[in-house]
């Protein structure tokens, strides 16, 4: 029962809209003010310095095509797998900020965003599963896109 539940067309869709709407919203403030943006990737004192503002400058982007990816379906299930690996990277940054004693602005939703913190890495976590779901089970209901190719179990391949 909950498998087909956590497999179904009406779950999948909910968490395709949901989670393209959620990265929309997070991607359009950063692809207009990239300096803030980077700023905040700054604050994680992970990226050297120089390359900060080239990888605020392609995780914004790279946020707003996965979104528009979901909303419209197009290609969903590999939208879906970038959301996923940019949630990991995002779980990761601040797992590493917080171990480290920092208390930063996240830099979800561009200037002003939460302060890194546990909940933070919770919500990630809960966001990561739903585009777990989508990347695996989404079969191209109410997409513009094509239809991902299902695979059968074959016990011969």
């Amino acid at each position: 029962m909950i498998g087909r539940v956590l497999t179904g067309r009406p779950l999948n869709l909910l968490l395709r809209l949901g989670l393209g709407g959620l990265f929309f919203y997070a991607a359009i403030e950063k692809v207009l003010h990239p300096a803030a943006f980077a700023i905040a990737v700054r604050g994680y004192k992970i990226i050297p310095f120089a390359y900060s503002n080239l990888f605020a400058i392609a995780m914004s982007w790279s946020e707003l095509f996965a979104a528009v990816a979901l909303i419209l379906g197009i290609f969903t299930r590999k939208a879906a797998a970038a959301v996923f690996i940019m949630l990991g990277m995002f779980i990761a940054a601040v797992t590493m900020a917080l171990v480290r004693g920092m208390v930063i602005d996240c830099g979800c939703f561009g200037e002003g965003g939460d302060a890194t913190s546990w909940i933070l890495i919770v919500r990630n976590a809960l966001l990561l599963v739903g585009a777990f779901l989508v990347a695996r089970y989404n079969d191209g209901w109410l997409g513009v896109g094509p239809r991902p190719k299902t695979r059968k179990f074959s016990p011969t391949s």
